[in-house]
């Protein structure tokens, strides 16, 4: 059976995989299966998910930083794209200029994109410090007319990181339950619902447990190939 990768699912996927077992479970007489309990106490954790989530999308600041962080990263790529095009120039010191970069540039790691927001600013803190104060990383970012890209990427990496501080000064002012603390209690009572369904299926010989349990790990499945595409691109 899959064991959905919950600790990967990115909190929209966490709630939607909670919501879409929650109609699985739904399609079956849950009091004839003995779940009604488990069922409940799953259905009360993803409505307290689901007013969270819906809450931080609307929050301004939060869609500020979604978006500045989508236009950081997406420049993060193009540089990359730039770089590696450039290892295959005809002319060899433009090849050799981005092969120094490059070099520099996937030192700092494969993913560092996927890395939580306060990591991926200081990493791209650091990777552009050393492009700026380096003579020969200089004279490379020059020569392959990186310059407006380099300057852009610390123009949003700054704004970012200056709006991920107010951001937090605005939750310390108004301190609310967050989404990750609730991603536990879903958690907890995701696994009992299916714990109970599975002794159930060890016990009984109704074949509606077995049905249900291996509905609810197709869609583990499912979710878990999203994680794995998103983590080898």
């Amino acid at each position: 059976m899959n064991k959905p990768r919950l600790g990967n699912y990115r909190n929209s996927e966490f709630l939607q995989y909670l919501k879409d077992v929650l109609e699985l479970v739904n399609q079956y007489d849950v009091q004839l299966l003995g779940v009604t309990e488990q069922r409940n106490a799953l259905a009360t954790s993803t409505a307290a998910l689901d007013a969270v989530f819906q809450h931080d999308q609307s929050n301004k600041v939060t869609q500020v930083l979604l978006d500045l962080d989508t236009k950081r990263g997406s420049m993060y790529s193009g540089i990359k794209s730039i770089l590696e095009g450039n290892t295959h120039h005809f002319d060899l010191v433009k090849q050799e200029a981005a092969k120094r970069l490059l070099f520099n540039f996937t030192s700092y790691g494969k993913n560092v994109t996927r890395m939580n927001y306060q990591a991926e600013t200081a990493t791209i803190d650091s990777m552009l410090a050393d492009w700026n104060t380096d003579p020969t990383m200089q004279e490379a970012v020059v020569l392959l007319q990186l310059s407006e890209w380099v300057v852009e990427l610390q123009r949003i990496n700054t704004l970012f990181n200056e709006r991920y501080l107010a951001s937090i000064s605005e939750t310390a002012a108004n301190p609310r339950i967050s989404f990750s603390t609730l991603r536990n209690d879903g958690i907890v009572a995701y696994r009992a619902l299916v714990a109970r369904i599975k002794a159930f299926m060890t016990l009984e010989a109704n074949e509606a447990y077995t049905q249900v349990y291996s509905e609810i790990y197709e869609l583990a499945r499912q979710y878990n190939q999203v994680v794995k595409f998103r983590q080898t691109k």
